[in-house]
């Protein structure tokens, strides 16, 4: 067995140990915190806003479980988000649609392109999790995630305006800005995902056969002023405003009539603000 342990990163006054596990061409890093369960209230999960976006039941059994806290400092712990995401998120996965394709499509153009190849800075697969919570509840009905372009455009819309506005808010501590203090460029990680959402074509295209020309752009200059919108004025984060967005981008394809209107609605109150590029 190839396989090799390295523990010379062990610390005692560590929060957790950080094992290096090399298997062949991969090296992997475990790193094993303590964990207490116990009953927790997490107030985000109680809205009852939240209730059409996830399966019925879904939210009250993963509320009514002991949730898992991990040592935050020698004297306090935490709330392990990372195992309510993963519990939500699977609530997600079990519904129709493609909430989860969209998120994998996404990973992979992150990954290969905005990041090229995995070798520069940018979005995690944490980001992109949280956008997709976030885009489930701005975009609760199933016709939202019925085909996989729509869904897809579903999250970028909502990458799009954090990048622009410079705030991902936790989707379980919303005053928790996850690109504050990122270290990332996020005018240039902007401009990376405006163009992939523009011409989604020429980022997907993974055999020869499929060069060719690629269809027009769906947006044109100034869309960036539209989405930074949710900066100066909070109530721009709801899904009529996000419909206008999926709208720029020929996407919306909805056929709730009160939908439509509030979606109309906040597209002539943009338009008043100048925040139209056309």
């Amino acid at each position: 067995d190839a396989s090799s342990l390295n523990a010379a990163s062990l610390r005692e006054e560590g929060l957790c140990l950080s094992l290096l596990v090399s298997s062949g061409w991969r090296m992997i890093r475990f790193n094993i915190v303590p964990v207490v369960r116990r009953k927790h209230r997490v107030p985000a999960l109680e809205g009852a806003q939240l209730t059409p976006c996830f399966p019925e039941g879904s939210l009250k059994r993963i509320i009514s479980q002991e949730v898992p806290l991990v040592p935050a400092s020698a004297q306090h712990w935490r709330v392990s988000t990372d195992y309510l995401l993963t519990r939500l998120l699977g609530a997600l996965g079990s519904l129709q649609g493609h909430r989860l394709d969209s998120l994998s499509i996404l990973d992979r153009v992150n990954h290969e392109s905005w990041r090229d190849g995995g070798q520069g800075p940018g979005l995690t697969f944490g980001h992109l999790k949280m956008v997709l919570l976030w885009a489930s509840v701005l975009f609760p009905a199933p016709e939202d995630w019925a085909e996989l372009q729509g869904a897809t455009y579903r999250l970028l819309v909502v990458l799009l305006c954090c990048l622009a506005t410079k705030n991902l808010p936790h989707f379980l501590y919303p005053e928790r800005n996850l690109l504050q203090d990122s270290g990332l460029d996020l005018n240039a990680l902007y401009q990376r995902v405006e163009r992939f959402a523009s011409q989604p074509e020429a980022f997907l295209r993974i055999h020869v056969t499929h060069l060719g020309r690629s269809p027009p752009p769906r947006i044109g200059n100034g869309i960036k002023a539209l989405l930074q919108l949710p900066a100066s004025d909070p109530t721009y984060w709801a899904t009529a405003y996000f419909d206008v967005l999926l709208d720029k981008f020929q996407v919306f394809n909805i056929q709730d009539k009160d939908r439509i209107s509030a979606m109309q609605s906040i597209f002539r109150k943009t338009k008043a603000l100048g925040g139209d590029e056309s």
